[in-house]
């Protein structure tokens, strides 16, 4: 398997197409972002915005994901430029069920894509400091959006 030359194109990928999305629902749904919320809330902030992005990163696409790389360390399609690993499915699976269980089946869908996206980025960059970073900013987004209050 061969990482990108470029990976740092999967990141600006996430926050332009984070930022296109967020601006769609924005208009879409009439809803202002805003972070006013966490002046009032930081601990809430500090949770869903810092601790979960690391926590879930550091289980799914850490431990999880090293753990199916090692036992089944398959790509498809087999010498594509953008493939997607075993270890990539699998996680995402575990992590999509993970969201229905903890809240409810609308979150694990939507969580779908985000996590495939993770996932590509664990595989380019062969780490989960950028899974980290850029999950910890959806976060943000998504919560600029529609407060968890």
């Amino acid at each position: 398997m061969t990482r990108s030359r470029n990976p740092h194109k999967l990141i600006l990928g996430a926050f332009l197409g984070a930022l296109f999305l967020w601006g769609v629902l924005s208009l879409h749904l009439n809803v202002q972002p805003s972070v006013a919320w966490v002046l009032h809330q930081w601990p809430m902030f500090f949770v869903f915005c810092v601790a979960s992005p690391i926590l879930e990163e550091y289980v799914f696409r850490g431990l999880i994901y090293d753990a199916v790389d090692t036992r089944w360390p398959r790509v498809w399609p087999s010498g594509a430029r953008l493939w997607i690993s075993s270890a990539n499915v699998i996680t995402t699976f575990l992590f999509v069920i993970a969201h229905m269980i903890a809240r409810d089946p609308i979150a694990g869908a939507l969580v779908l894509l985000p996590s495939i996206y993770l996932g590509l980025l664990r595989q380019r960059y062969d780490g989960i400091g950028p899974c980290m970073l850029v999950h910890s900013a959806w976060n943000i987004g998504w919560f600029s959006l529609f407060p968890p209050i």
